[in-house]
């Protein structure tokens, strides 16, 4: 099949003149458009990307309907990571971002690099078109809280793992087009090599165009998952961090900490292990079909020489974004199953909003997201626009508040991330005894649970989803965590029942893609 030539959008004296403009930019997008009625945004992923270290799919559904774009990460330049503490870049970053030094620092000093120049840049209309994805996992507030050691990471994965997008592809739901992207960045520091950087992206839109001409064996049609599986069935198979007693002793201990002042609510996390066969992507395909969610994602990363592994999710709640100096966070608490029909579900949701228990957690957590925001953001401008409405997605519904405000001139996205980070609806209120109380119980580290997954844009934009209702697939494992609000009148109980809930979601699209490869489960696919 032959591949007709892409036409950029930039001429090569249209970039040369870009990278010559005053603030040279560090980063240029290359791009190309392309009708793509034919393919879908997972067929894209496998050509271009095919669960490869440095690769990813993030797409995003609502209320039933799937959201303008899909981003499909092809290749990355380079992945920033830690060790120690200290920053660790893998590849080959642009000359000029800092190598050295703590991670946090390091961090903030290469969104501040990336977004120079971008003023002068012809970008796209979609919200991502180059800079940092990947996560930042749970333990990075003790760079920014006063927290000693928490308990051992026995997971073994990095605290963050952030890769440098060089080569993606955007699907348009909305005109079936594919926006190709070739990153073009400062290799060298110099201006000279403006041509050469040009070219070089030309030649990369030129082979994702290329690749997606060729024929995919992997996407003839696999049979659906042949049945369901029960709570009772799974979890007799699922490994817990806690058994059942401590974990209800660990509510009580916070529940005593309630009663003496210490905190008003701590967020108790535990987690669950299921050996596994399935492959990132085939976890992915049965999460999206089972579990469509705001936040989706499935992304393979290596870290030095330690196998591959891979992040998969279908998060509800944002942590925060920012988007040309605005910043919205949507605290969510309280939650009800869907209802079976409309009049159920409509009494789901009046018995939610009426719950005593879920509103009074509710308020507390706006109320600190309107503290958070207000340590970057300008006075006056920090506002409540929506209070406790009802958000319903395919199997649960949230009250759901937002806090909007105008980031203050001198912070940039890594100031706001660091202001709400972690979610109160991960940690507690008064945060930082709350997460000292957490330290104290909780077995292991969490890891990436809790954390944050999505992008920081080169143009200072940033989209940030809580890390929940996400698995980690590493070693033939899946780890999936999950953690109930306790408040005074809590049910041990009942918190206990709600993690398992929680947890669900992703661990049976974990069982049910097993079937596709698994002989022990029936899968038809098990040889291939």
């Amino acid at each position: 099949m032959s591949v007709p030539k892409v036409i950029p959008n930039l001429t090569r004296e249209e970039f040369v003149a870009t990278a010559a403009s005053v603030d040279g930019p560090r980063v240029i997008p290359v791009t190309a458009r392309m009708l793509a009625d034919g393919l879908t945004p997972l067929g894209v992923y496998r050509r271009l990307a095919d669960q490869r270290p440095g690769t990813f799919l993030m797409e995003s559904a609502t209320a039933g309907q799937w959201a303008r774009y899909s981003f499909i990460g092809a290749g990355s330049a380079a992945m920033l990571t830690e060790s120690e503490g200290q920053a660790v870049w893998e590849g080959t970053p642009p000359v000029g971002i800092p190598a050295e030094g703590n991670v946090m620092d390091v961090l903030r000093e290469t969104l501040q690099f990336l977004k120079r120049g971008q003023q002068n840049v012809a970008r796209p209309s979609f919200p991502f078109v180059s800079g940092l994805m990947g996560y930042i996992g749970w333990d990075a507030v003790r760079y920014w809280e006063k927290l000693g050691d928490g308990p051992a990471d026995d997971m073994q994965v990095p605290m963050l793992a952030l890769q440098l997008v060089t080569d993606m592809a955007v699907y348009d739901h909305l005109d079936g087009s594919l926006s190709l992207v070739a990153n073009a960045y400062n290799k060298n520091g110099l201006d000279t090599g403006a041509e050469g950087a040009y070219d070089d992206a030309v030649a990369r839109l030129q082979r994702m165009a290329q690749r997606l001409g060729e024929p995919s064996v992997a996407e003839a049609p696999v049979p659906m998952p042949s049945a369901d599986v029960s709570h009772e069935e799974m979890f007799a198979t699922v490994k817990q961090t806690w058994a059942e007693p401590e974990f209800l002793k660990a509510i009580d201990t916070i529940k005593d900490a309630i009663v003496d002042g210490e905190v008003f609510q701590a967020v108790v996390g535990r987690r669950f292990e299921l050996p596994t066969q399935a492959s990132a992507l085939d976890v992915y395909r049965v999460l999206r079909a089972t579990n469509p969610s705001p936040y989706m994602y499935v992304a393979t990363y290596q870290s030095g020489e330690g196998e591959p592994f891979s992040v998969v999710g279908s998060s509800p709640e944002a942590l925060v974004t920012v988007k040309s100096g605005s910043v919205v966070t949507h605290p969510i608490a309280g939650s009800r199953p869907r209802g079976a029909t409309p009049t159920g579900d409509d009494a789901l949701a009046k018995e939610l909003l009426e719950d005593p228990k879920e509103r009074s957690e509710h308020i507390m957590l706006v109320d600190l997201s309107r503290n958070d925001l207000s340590k970057v953001c300008t006075p006056g401008t920090v506002d409540v626009t929506q209070f406790m409405e009802i958000v319903r997605y395919s199997h649960i519904m949230h009250m759901e508040s937002t806090v909007t405000g105008e980031v203050e001139a001198h912070a940039n996205a890594y100031d706001v991330l660091r202001a709400v980070f972690p979610a109160g609806t991960l940690s507690g209120a008064p945060k930082p005894r709350a997460l000292q109380l957490l330290d104290e119980l909780e077995p292991v580290g969490r890891g990436i649970y809790g954390g944050v997954v999505g992008y920081f844009d080169s143009a200072g934009d940033m989209d940030m989803a809580i890390a929940i209702r996400t698995a980690v697939l590493k070693d033939g494992t899946a780890y999936v965590s999950a953690g109930a609000g306790i408040v005074a009148d809590s049910q041990p109980d009942s918190e206990a029942l709600e993690t398992v809930n929680k947890s669900f979601a992703p661990l049976r699209a974990v069982w049910l893609a097993d079937e596709l490869s698994s002989p022990e489960r029936g899968g038809d696919n098990a040889s291939n």
